[in-house]
């Protein structure tokens, strides 16, 4: 009796904390993350990765037959290291059932970062629009990840930081 009451309690208490974190969640998610990636760019003169970068994101859309969806209502700082960090995270229950062409980020052109010993280097995004061209739609109840990379590998030399490639990578 002892041992059930137990058993019990434990699997109440397992199912609490996976439902509070929300891996038993039903809600569609849209996810998008970014971050530096160990390939060096075409042309790419540095003999060092920077440690991180930061970008303002100025807008993100959904793009679709009925015009592009807004994910981001204000220009947003956005620091990048070499491990996923997370951009937008948010419910998608709005967009199941309808089909999209594709994703669009806009970015403020100048970026920083660099490396412990020199944290302010600069480099124009040119052009600041990264699209990606697919359809796609969201299923109900799952989790919809692109992940934005930038290819920054030998790009930062003496006092120089020269710009990554950056592709957008649907999960």
């Amino acid at each position: 009796m002892k041992l059930t009451i137990t058993f019990s309690f434990v699997m109440s208490l397992g199912l609490s904390l996976l439902t509070g974190c929300g891996a038993l969640s039903n809600a569609t998610t849209l996810e998008i993350q970014m971050y530096g990636v160990a390939n060096a760019p075409t042309g790419a003169t540095g003999t060092k990765d920077p440690q991180f970068q930061t970008y303002e994101v100025t807008s993100i859309t959904l793009d679709g037959a009925d015009g592009p969806t807004n994910l981001l209502s204000v220009a947003t700082p956005f620091k990048i290291v070499d491990r996923p960090q997370i951009l937008v995270s948010q419910n998608a229950d709005k967009f199941v059932g309808k089909v999209y062409t594709g994703l669009t980020v806009v970015f403020t052109p100048t970026v920083v970062g660099g490396t412990s010993s020199a944290s302010t280097l600069k480099f124009d995004l040119t052009p600041p629009t990264l699209t990606l061209k697919q359809e796609m739609s969201f299923e109900k109840s799952k989790t919809k990840t692109f992940a934005i990379k930038a290819a920054w590998a030998n790009t930062v030399g003496d006092n120089v930081m020269s710009e990554p490639t950056l592709t957008i990578v649907p999960d």
